[in-house]
């Protein structure tokens, strides 16, 4: 091999070490940031006592949002994901908090969660409405869409799951994530289970999702439980908190 041929491999494999190292320094760095946004002690108490069942490390670097991100999270409700994704994206970042209009019409007493919630733990970076799930509307592009155990509610509710999901996928920036955590109903469970077990049907969300433009980029186990039957209500004490879920991570195309 001629001499300029090795140092031009020389060139080369620095080039490739310095990538990795920077690789690296980001992945320690978010694992940081993740690690500091789940243990941050301003974090309301009634929401650290989920995170055993909800498993926020894992979940929130599955998703793979990061500092500086502008996230939407769909039916924010009690905040928990809200008070997260807050702390990890930073003052530079932006979580657009989004309540479905329809769940308060059969749900009326629960227009006051989330407000209750800001009031408790105000977040600068954060702002909230109460918008048609299947007629969304943002301010800006968005790094990632967060809807998480609320997929089931648009069956029951009547939405337009079609017109939802092409909302989201316009919403994100080419490249963005679109993270859907549910819980499982049983092997070919009907639509009634949807609003009498609060449990999502499999097979549906896959396609249904894929028809806006999304790929299923990856899939995590971190929130299954093979002893859950998946025949009771998610409310149900024996297996409150704790139910078999899945977690998808759909994306965008870059281009």
């Amino acid at each position: 091999m001629k001499i300029f041929d090795l140092a031009a491999l020389s060139v080369l494999a620095v080039f490739a070490a310095l990538s990795s190292a920077t690789a690296g320094d980001k992945t320690s760095e978010r694992r940081d940031l993740i690690e500091a946004a789940v243990a941050d002690p301003t974090r309301l108490e009634e929401q650290r006592t989920r995170d055993e069942g909800r498993k926020p490390r894992a979940i929130i670097a599955f998703s793979k949002i990061k500092k500086g991100d502008k996230v939407a999270d769909l039916a924010s409700g009690s905040g928990y994901y809200t008070a997260l994704l807050s702390r990890l994206v930073g003052e530079e970042g932006h979580v657009y908090a989004v309540d479905p209009a329809r769940i308060f019409d059969a749900f009326p007493n629960a227009k006051d969660t989330f407000p209750n919630y800001l009031e408790s733990d105000p977040r600068k970076n954060v702002s909230y409405t109460v918008q048609k799930i299947d007629a969304l509307d943002f301010p800006e592009k968005l790094d990632a869409v967060v809807m998480g155990l609320y997929y089931h509610d648009t069956v029951w509710t009547g939405a337009d799951r079609v017109a939802m999901n092409k909302a989201i996928y316009n919403a994100l920036k080419p490249g963005g994530v679109y993270l859907v955590v549910d819980h499982l109903a049983a092997d070919g469970a009907s639509e009634v289970v949807t609003e009498e077990l609060h449990r999502m049907i499999p097979g549906l969300v896959k396609p249904e999702v894929g028809a806006a433009g999304f790929v299923l980029a990856a899939e995590s186990d971190a929130l299954r439980n093979a002893d859950d039957p998946r025949t009771i209500s998610v409310f149900d004490p024996s297996i409150r908190g704790v139910t078999d879920r899945f977690v998808y991570r759909f994306q965008k195309p870059a281009r």
